[in-house]
């Protein structure tokens, strides 16, 4: 454990031991980079053998300094989560049930990519009792999957679904992203129609975001491949909000739609501020005022954790994120309960300014009241981040 957290365990451990926390696990290993991501990844698999047992130290660890605490969330996140061979899977769920309390275990996800899974992977995944799992399908074009350098086609990710079902899992997910280059875009509502066709649960719909360095980004930089215009991409995401729930899928987030009672409670607790521990290389976790991010090296986490970055929110910063993050969700934020908690805290001055602020984005139908709730109007979706930029 980084000495700077083990420092503050006075602070962590009754924070992890107040409620029920959420659990990720970070597995990095891909068996190709796609041409899109910035995430902690690495095609490398001979740091895997040494990463799992680091992984696996790391839980016990946690486990024992926080006082066995309950965790009412799984998410074994990636990378690549279906590269684990079978007996490495086995041992990081024995140690995660061994370390912490899963008694009041709601979920248990794990993620996959199409072409790394094959029926007795999933079956054993499921007696593990793995009962989520999110398959990164992105689309159902074989063109548009290699320009993004995914391993599979749309067949591929077609059959993982059908083969998690098989396995034995109800809740199924699938990822579908929305302006990639030389993108039809009237193809994404076929294959999100297609995709509901399968029964699936839950689908997140994600808008290609090319931020920071990565292949793609180059090739566009450099006139080889160009994004489909704002406009094109804002129409067919406003006509994905419209035919998603007549295809059974609702919206509970921006990014996120499921069947009723299928909406990921470990993602969802992100967005409502609940307790979380990331485990692994650059793993995210909050447990009380702090947060920290475990190091983005894969050798050094590996070796000996690398360096750490650790924030503590003052009640300000911590305040805003209660806006910046429930307006994500189709619940919306209860505005009368922030400023109450605004009022204990002495902050109600932040919120008035808030308030004043938020006027103009309401005249403009970005947001919208419902009682005592203040949430996202369809066309503020599109457009939330004009109203985010106000609470960072």
């Amino acid at each position: 454990m980084n000495p700077e957290l083990a420092a503050r365990l006075g602070v962590l451990r009754p924070a992890a031991l107040a409620e029920p926390l959420g659990l990720y696990l970070h597995i990095p290993f891909c068996l190709d980079r796609c041409t899109y991501c910035s995430f902690t990844t690495t095609r490398d698999r001979s740091l895997q053998p040494a990463t799992i047992r680091r992984l696996l130290e790391e839980v016990h660890r946690w486990g024992a300094a926080l006082g066995r605490p309950a965790v009412d969330t799984l998410y074994l996140g990636g990378g690549t989560p279906s590269l684990l061979s079978p007996e490495e899977l086995a041992d990081l769920t024995g140690a995660v049930h061994a370390a912490f309390d899963l008694a009041p275990l709601a979920e248990a996800t794990l993620e996959a990519n199409p072409g790394t899974v094959d029926l007795g992977w999933l079956s054993q995944a499921r007696d593990l009792g793995w009962d989520r799992i999110s398959l990164g399908v992105q689309a159902l074009d074989d063109a548009l999957l290699a320009r993004l350098g995914r391993i599979h086609g749309a067949e591929q990710a077609l059959e993982s679904l059908a083969l998690a079902e098989q396995a034995g899992f109800r809740r199924r997910s699938a990822d579908l992203m929305v302006g990639i280059p030389g993108q039809a875009l009237s193809k994404v509502l076929e294959d999100a129609r297609t995709l509901a066709a399968t029964g699936l649960e839950h689908l997140s719909i994600y808008l290609l975001d090319l931020d920071k360095a990565c292949p793609l980004r180059a090739e566009i930089d450099a006139g080889r491949l160009a994004l489909p215009t704002e406009d094109e991409v804002a129409d067919v995401f406003e006509a994905l909000q419209a035919e998603l729930p007549r295809l059974g899928l609702a919206p509970y987030e921006i990014s996120n739609h499921a069947r009723p009672g299928a909406e990921s409670i470990h993602n969802s607790r992100y967005w409502e501020r609940r307790p979380y521990l990331g485990l692994g290389p650059g793993a995210a976790s909050q447990l009380g005022p702090f947060r920290w991010t475990e190091s983005a090296n894969i050798a050094a986490w590996t070796r000996d954790g690398g360096v750490v970055e650790l924030q503590e929110l003052d009640a300000a910063e911590a305040l805003a994120e209660i806006p910046l993050l429930g307006l994500r969700q189709h619940a919306g934020v209860d505005w009368p309960r922030l400023r109450s908690l605004a009022t204990h805290q002495n902050l109600l001055p932040l919120v008035d300014a808030w308030e004043q602020a938020l006027r103009q984005h309401l005249e403009r139908g970005l947001l919208e009241r419902d009682g005592p709730i203040l949430r996202l109007t369809d066309r503020g979706r599109l457009l939330s981040n004009q109203v985010f930029e106000l609470f960072v």
